[in-house]
């Protein structure tokens, strides 16, 4: 054996330099495995979850429940609240229905998919509220410019509203309201070297809007050109030039990617989206009575949870506008635009039913309600 002492070294030192070695080596392994844990720890939080509406295992007896959407976000107001829904429903029935969401228009367009809602080959969907009103008049209330003109005012119009509307819906349309989608007012978007500040701004200007003769006829009367389009051909058509802009709320404009082919956005509170959350009234009126119960309730709950949802995620998509250098101008006084726009109201009055006037008067009447409540 080759001693320490011949190569100079001290017995004492060379058995310092392995304990200081050994020492040195434990604390790698040591913090090596707490890093290693951390690590799996977060990968462990980040593993989803074994147990939910989605991949818990399929029992006999369970009722499916196909539920479809247009939007292909993964993350939006639409998605937020059909799958807060289809949770619910799961929970509340203890996994006896079980649902599949369809979203980014898979299963038809939002008309269709109202159709085959009322048909029942869907069983749930969430269309527009200006596009299920070609179906059920009853809903064009909801469309009249400027029937409220804060988020409050709307959501307290629909929380008393809309029981004396479900059974006028069903009948029109063989579907049932549970809930209440909201996506947020409703902006002009567009590419001009101006801003939209008055009515008379949209002279100049081809506008896109939905097929719905409220929408129309509201653009008309601020002396506008509105173009009836389908929202799918809208990104192509402000490319080519056929429109400049159209309105919509500034998640659908920016999530859509349009800030590529328009420059501005102008706010202000003539309308706001809503999305009824529709049911087929065949499937429903199939189901046990402590089912109906669980979609009801999942219904109101999905609609309370968006209402806190929606504002925030909103707030980051301006954030994401101002990014794309999109240029924001906001109606300070929007006097003339209320004035003109509800000029229209006695026209279309019809096109919510025989007691059109009357319905209106109700809805003017709820938001006076809420509005003295909050002085």
């Amino acid at each position: 054996m080759i001693r320490a002492e011949q190569h100079g070294f001290s017995v004492s030192s060379v058995r310092q330099n392995y304990y200081e070695e050994e020492r040195i080596v434990r604390k790698f392994f040591t913090t090596a495995a707490f890093a290693a844990s951390i690590l799996a720890s977060a990968v462990a939080l980040a593993a989803p979850n074994p147990f939910d509406w989605q991949n818990l295992p399929k029992k006999p007896g369970q009722i499916p429940m196909v539920v479809a959407h247009t939007v292909n976000m993964e993350w939006s107001s639409h998605t937020a609240i059909l799958k807060r829904f289809t949770e619910l429903v799961a929970i509340y029935t203890d996994n006896g229905i079980r649902g599949e969401i369809f979203p980014g228009a898979q299963l038809g367009g939002e008309r269709e998919m109202a159709q085959q809602t009322r048909q029942g080959k869907i069983h749930v969907s969430l269309p527009a509220t200006n596009n299920l009103a070609t179906m059920a008049p009853s809903l064009n209330v909801f469309i009249l410019p400027y029937i409220a003109t804060s988020t409050d005012e709307v959501n307290y119009l629909q929380d008393k509203l809309t029981p004396i509307l479900v059974p006028r819906v069903i009948k029109e349309t063989n579907v049932r309201i549970v809930g209440w989608e909201n996506s947020g007012w409703r902006a002009f978007f567009y590419k001009s070297a101006t801003p939209i500040e008055k009515p008379s701004d949209l002279a100049k200007l081809k506008m896109r809007v939905p097929p719905n003769p409220i929408m129309i006829a509201s653009y008309k009367a601020w002396g506008g050109q509105p173009t009836p389009l389908g929202w799918t051909e809208l990104y192509n058509a402000l490319q080519q030039g056929v429109v400049e802009g159209g309105d919509n709320p500034v998640t659908d404009v920016i999530g859509m990617k349009f800030h590529e082919v328009i420059n501005r956005m102008t706010r202000f509170h003539y309308t706001i989206l809503t999305h009824p959350i529709i049911v087929s009234e065949t499937w429903f009126q199939g189901l046990s009575k402590p089912y109906q119960a669980a979609v009801l309730r999942a219904g109101r709950e999905a609609t309370d949870y968006i209402r806190w949802w929606q504002p925030q995620d909103e707030e980051n998509w301006w954030n994401q506008a101002r990014e794309a250098k999109v240029i924001i101008t906001d109606i300070k006084d929007e006097t003339e635009w209320i004035t003109k726009a509800r000029a229209i109201w006695p026209e279309y009055y019809k096109t919510i039913g025989p007691d059109g006037e009357d319905l209106t008067k109700k809805a003017l009447a709820i938001v006076a309600e809420y509005q003295k409540m909050k002085k």
